[in-house]
């Protein structure tokens, strides 16, 4: 016998022996054989044709374990997982911090904060070397002492210096031989005990002058003590009261110690520059965001704050206050003139219509100070009979 008929036979036995049963997990009707060949614990179940097969195992499954996916768990502020590098950086930027904190200031005649560690010994220093510079760059320029320009120059500055006890201007004259022989045979002041010499704006009382014939150069300007006048200046000034807000706004800088606020203030701005280039940003573009950003603004306040100082000044000095709005307004006419834009974050200055304004303000404030003033009391009145005489038409029974 063949296998293939022998197969037939078994497989017709095996469907003639089938039986129905029930499923109790779909309610289909299931038929099952069992097949002699294979062993006891092993089945076939077949459904009817309209449903798929379906195999089932007897093997118990495992249960599934639960997975954890352990993230970084490194904090940011833990020290100990810094690097050297770092490490040495905070360090500086906290010694830094702390720095500037213990080095911050009022500016006592407008209570502003700022930073500064420049001692008046430093600032004695600059002012000798300031002197020297300015003699050496405007050598066969500066005007005699003598010069009408320089005596109208200097008469203002005194009443303007001795007004608000600021000191006065050095003599223009050569010291004595008498003086300098003194000198060499005494020593320097330190070894007689008297005090060192400063500069004016750290607690010294001796300013220099020097006119500078320059017709171009329409500026002024005070560092350390050195006063310097272009006569590019004076026709913006026009007339004495004019002068006087210029001098005014140049001696209030260094009343309030610009320069040596700047000389400090140079170091946040390398710093900071600094700073951005370490975080990535190309030095030169750090540079000027730090200039825009620090120095430019804080120039202009400066300015500003040396135009409240310098009102005062030339107030206290008997020079009338509408002077200084007058003078910057036609300052403003002279810049849109030379084609400056009128904004303020391009320059170190702020714009003279700001300033005009800012002026305009304060004249009630300059005004009550110079009445609370008594030596300005004659001039006043001198003014206000001048102005009568002048509203009056300067009548016969006036001045008879």
């Amino acid at each position: 016998m063949s296998l293939g008929r022998l197969g037939n036979d078994i497989l017709t036995g095996v469907l003639r022996s089938r039986a129905r049963i029930t499923s109790p997990i779909s309610g289909s009707t299931l038929r099952y054989s069992r097949v002699p060949q294979l062993t006891s614990h092993h089945y076939q179940l077949a459904r009817t044709p309209k449903y798929a097969s379906r195999q089932f195992s007897t093997k118990p499954k495992s249960p599934r374990r639960t997975q954890y996916v352990k993230f970084n768990s490194q904090h940011p502020l833990d020290i100990n997982q810094w690097d050297l590098g770092m490490k040495v950086l905070v360090g500086v930027v906290l010694g830094s911090g702390v720095y500037y904190v213990a080095h911050l200031e009022k500016v006592p005649e407008t209570g502003r904060w700022r930073f500064m560690d420049v001692n008046p010994k430093f600032e004695t220093k600059l002012a000798k070397e300031a002197h020297d510079e300015l003699i050496s760059e405007f050598e066969g320029r500066i005007l005699p002492p003598n010069h009408p320009v320089t005596r109208h120059v200097r008469r203002v500055v005194t009443r303007i210096l001795e007004a608000n006890n600021l000191g006065t201007l050095k003599s223009s004259a050569p010291r004595s031989q008498s003086v300098q022989v003194q000198q060499e045979i005494w020593g320097t002041d330190v070894e007689l005990g008297r005090q060192e010499p400063v500069a004016p704006g750290a607690g010294g009382r001796e300013w220099e002058l020097m006119v500078v014939n320059d017709d171009k150069m329409v500026n002024a300007g005070a560092s350390y003590g050195n006063i310097v006048v272009f006569t590019g200046i004076l026709p913006v000034a026009r007339d004495e009261q004019g002068l006087a807000a210029i001098l005014g706004h140049e001696i209030g800088h260094v009343v309030a110690r610009h320069n040596s606020e700047r000389y400090s203030s140079a170091k946040i701005f390398l710093a900071f520059a600094s700073l951005l280039a370490i975080l990535g940003l190309d030095f030169g573009v750090a540079r000027l965001a730090s200039s825009l950003l620090l120095d430019l603004p804080n120039s202009r306040n400066q300015e500003l704050e040396a135009d409240a100082i310098g009102l005062r000044l030339s107030s206290k000095a008997c020079y009338d206050p509408k002077a200084a709005p007058a003078m910057f307004t036609r300052m403003a006419e002279l810049e849109k003139a030379s084609g400056r834009l009128n904004v303020n974050f391009l320059y170190t200055h702020p714009t003279s219509e700001v300033r005009v304004k800012r002026l305009e303000a304060m004249l009630p404030e300059a005004y009550a100070l110079q009445a609370a003033t008594p030596e300005c009391a004659p001039i006043l009145d001198h003014l206000a009979s001048f102005g009568e005489a002048f509203a009056s038409g300067f009548s016969g029974s006036k001045w008879s």
